[in-house]
């Protein structure tokens, strides 16, 4: 299993479409219909900001990219993984 952010961030013109698919894929998630494997531990959007920040545990983030390409976004997305073997303690 692998952690993974995903970064959305829309324009104007993409506003009702991101926020239509953010509301839809809380639902999947409340009712259990994401893909085996899949859970949406956290979302935030920052609606002024055009901007929301998924944080997912997926198998892995091959694995969430295939999915992804099949939702129909169209605004920027970026995924991020964090790496365990580079983590520092912070003082």
């Amino acid at each position: 299993m692998a952690k993974v952010y995903v970064i959305h961030e829309w324009d104007d013109t993409q506003k009702d479409q991101a926020l239509k698919f953010f509301n839809g894929l809380v639902d999947m998630a409340k009712g259990k219909k994401l893909p085996k494997g899949f859970k949406l531990e956290k979302l935030n959007v920052d609606e002024a900001n055009k901007t929301a920040v998924c944080e997912w545990e997926v198998p892995s983030m091959q694995d969430l990219a295939n999915v992804a390409s099949q939702m129909g976004i169209t605004w920027k997305v970026k995924m991020i993984s964090p790496v365990t073997k580079y983590e520092h303690k912070l003082l």
